[in-house]
């Protein structure tokens, strides 16, 4: 396997582990108020997200920022928990949409310096940085595009198999997040 591969796998299985919970847990919030018609709305927001947390993780990588790692930590529960009530208190797809984009770069930096203990562990020894975090950033961006197709196809099928309304299933699992994060916080 050459080192593409490599850093791209782990960046891959990274996002699709149970240990990047929290990861999973902010892209629904972020991306459940979509529809798949909205599909170019939904790349920019998770392509903005990555290249937040790609801009952090990198400077933290090469220790320009240093960063308190249970701060971070707590900081990206509350991200979760601050954009899953922006999808119950705001109704409107426009302000919606321009709350995420906001969310998606901001909290994405925060989520970004959340990946740079991990990924300093991965490439410790290594002389070049550079690559291999674009190797593995590429990775999460796939996955998150791929996570990004499942979560829509569960929530957009869960109105025909229910009695509830899109907006009520969106705010619903929205209430679900923010429960189980703030279990997770205490």
């Amino acid at each position: 396997m050459n080192d593409f591969q490599l850093y791209f796998k782990l960046g891959w299985q990274h996002i699709l582990s149970w240990s990047s919970v929290d990861h999973i847990l902010f892209l629904s919030a972020l991306i459940l108020v979509f529809r798949f018609s909205d599909w170019k709305e939904l790349v920019k927001l998770i392509s903005l997200f990555t290249l937040a947390h790609t801009s952090s993780l990198l400077l933290a990588v090469y220790g320009v920022l240093r960063v308190d790692t249970q701060l971070i930590e707590t900081l990206i529960l509350w991200t979760i928990i601050i954009t899953a009530l922006s999808n119950i208190l705001i109704s409107d797809k426009s302000l919606i949409t321009r709350v995420h984009y906001i969310f998606s770069f901001v909290f994405g930096l925060i989520h970004g310096l959340g990946f740079a203990t991990d990924f300093k562990m991965i490439i410790a020894g290594q002389s070049g940085k550079f690559f291999p975090l674009m190797e593995f950033a590429l990775g999460i961006e796939a996955a998150q595009i791929l996570l990004g197709v499942i979560i829509l196809t569960f929530i957009l099928l869960l109105p025909k198999f229910t009695r509830l309304q899109m907006r009520e299933v969106q705010q619903i699992i929205s209430g679900g997040i923010a429960g189980f994060v703030l279990k997770m916080m205490f």
